[in-house]
């Protein structure tokens, strides 16, 4: 006998001992299992034998492309269904419907491909065939959603080759992972466990279905041409009135005698909408709340969306004490056992200087400074500088030195004949209030050369944009993040602290707790009293993941008809 006629002879045994199993125990299974038959398994096991041979299958328009698990979880049980009750399944199509308050798209979970047969099965129209296609569409389903709400449905990696964040693995195998959840009888236990259950998350979700609920009815464009200001009336305001009722920043039919006038009470609205869209709270309707007023109710709820992909790819496993700096929200925050402990105002880097994304360990202060001038900077900003004006270096306190911290003599240097991508010495700053790194700077060593450092240019924390930098962050309240840092320590007490800086003298003080940070960049925050805030997209980041949100899970398909064998 040919090797491949006995495995065809062996596979119909086993396929026969199981139906043989369900004769004699009728009550194990319900009755789509005992209806199936021997024939539903045979067809799972040409479909299994088509993903191995050519890693995906089409079924009804829609495609399977795990061609590693689903044949393992299938071998593992002979081929037999694993859809045998009623009650997995329905909970199984309740959590694909689900997906959409998650942000994620149901039909990436083959929710129509599902329900088609799931209609002709209860109609009893449907074949063995469609039996088994019904049963690897619910594993399939099941595996990727699984992994959307575990991982996000897209790549972090895709989008930032430099991205660091390490999760732990879901289940080292990912068969087994299917056969335990779907064996606990409870899918939708099992799949709850899997997203990020931080207030976070769930306050976007509240939001998320209220703007799609907005969708339905959206506001009308507000066409403004004039800058509206308190004391002023006219058909516009009455329309400014009646746009922010609509978004619930204003009471519907408020008392007024005039809803023509620009009243305390609509300044009061207008400033509420400000502070909920990033904006200065002026009070003013110019040109720019008016962008924000145009933003659709269907654009905030995609920006929601990308933002719950973002809580998809860090929220999960977080350290008891961390920072977190908010790249689009300009904020830096503490936090201890899951509760926001502190914050502060931050300057992250100019559009073209991005700040990176990314998780580190802070290791270490600097007291004193040394501003060490990149060499970006060098050669775009201080050497045609020094060029210009001589006495630039003096000005600005900075000194130049060799690889070994050796003086150099600017005036022993042909300033005309340098080039500035072969520049052989380090141009560097000198400690003092006037430093551009201020008195104290804060490391968590990584690729990027970023830290956290204070400034002398105090004054511009009071700008609601703050990308200011070369992507290294500002700190508001430095003094404040040390205390943080260095609390519990009886050697660095903040006294200890402060004499260090006011000694002048340049120093390193180790950490005797290492503190976790991570620089991640949210386009929608969660206030205190659970509202939300959107913020401007100052790096042009959400697209791209939208896209990728937004983008059907479909494959070629490779000869629908062999799938039948």
């Amino acid at each position: 006998m040919k090797k491949q006629e006995f495995k065809r002879a062996f596979n119909l045994l086993l396929h026969l001992f199981a139906l043989a199993l369900c004769l004699v125990f009728p009550s194990g299974h319900s009755s789509l299992a005992q209806s199936s038959g021997g024939s539903v398994s045979e067809y799972i096991l040409k479909r299994c034998q088509y993903l191995e041979q050519f890693k995906k299958m089409p079924v009804c328009s829609t495609c399977v492309a795990s061609q590693i698990t689903i044949p393992k979880f299938y071998m593992g049980r002979n081929y037999t269904p694993a859809w045998t009750s009623h009650k997995t399944i329905h909970e199984m199509l309740a959590a694909i419907k689900g997906s959409f308050d998650h942000g994620l798209n149901p039909e990436d979970y083959h929710l129509s491909a599902i329900t088609g047969l799931m209609k002709k099965i209860q109609n009893e129209q449907g074949t063995a065939s469609d039996r088994a296609d019904m049963d690897v569409l619910l594993t399939d389903a099941l595996l990727r959603l699984s992994f959307h709400l575990y991982y996000g449905k897209v790549s972090p990696e895709s989008l930032d080759p430099d991205w660091n964040f390490k999760r732990k693995i879901l289940d080292k195998d990912p068969a087994l992972y299917l056969e335990r959840v779907i064996s606990s009888g409870n899918i939708t236990r099992e799949l709850d466990r899997l997203w990020p259950h931080q207030p976070y998350y769930t306050v976007l979700r509240t939001w998320l279905k209220k703007y799609r609920q907005f969708a339905k009815n959206p506001w009308p464009h507000l066409h403004l041409t004039r800058t509206l200001r308190p004391g002023m009336r006219g058909n516009d305001v009455a329309l400014l009135r009646a746009r922010l009722a609509s978004e619930g920043f204003l009471q519907h039919g408020h008392s007024t005698q005039d809803p023509e006038l620009f009243d305390d009470k609509l300044e009061d609205a207008v400033r509420d909408f400000q502070l909920h869209h990033g904006l200065e709270p002026d009070g003013v309707v110019g040109k720019n709340t008016n962008k924000m007023l145009n933003l659709t109710p269907a654009f905030k709820a995609d920006k929601i969306r990308v933002n719950l992909e973002r809580a998809r790819w860090v929220l999960h496993d977080l350290p008891k004490r961390f920072l977190l700096v908010n790249i689009a929200g300009f904020r830096l925050f503490y936090f201890e056992n899951g509760k926001k402990k502190w914050s502060c105002k931050v300057m992250v880097g100019k559009p073209y200087w991005k700040t990176p994304i990314f998780r580190a360990t802070m290791e270490y202060v600097v007291v004193n400074p040394y501003w060490v001038v990149p060499p970006g900077i060098l050669k775009k900003e201080v050497l045609p500088k020094i060029k210009r004006n001589p006495s630039y270096l003096s000005k600005n306190n900075m000194e130049i030195v060799d690889a070994k911290g050796h003086w150099i003599d600017p005036r022993s240097i042909n300033w005309k004949h340098i080039n500035p991508a072969r520049f052989p010495y380090i141009i560097r700053q000198k400690p003092g209030p006037q430093n551009a790194l201020g008195r104290i700077k804060f490391i968590f060593p990584n690729k990027h050369f970023v830290f956290l450092h204070d400034t002398p240019a105090k004054a511009l924390f009071s700008k609601n944009m703050r990308a200011f930098s070369h992507g290294c962050i500002r700190v508001e309240k430095p003094l404040e993040l040390a205390r943080i840092l260095f609390e519990g320590s009886k050697k660095w007490t903040m006294e200890k602290i402060k004499e260090a800086i006011a000694s002048g003298k340049n120093r390193i003080i180790h950490l005797e707790r290492r503190m976790p940070i991570l620089i991640l960049y949210w386009t929608v925050v969660r206030n205190h009293d659970n509202t939300i805030t959107f913020l401007p997209d100052i790096y042009n980041r959400d697209k791209k993941i939208l896209i990728g949100l937004d983008t059907p899970i479909k494959l070629a398909l490779v000869n629908p008809r062999s799938a039948e064998g």
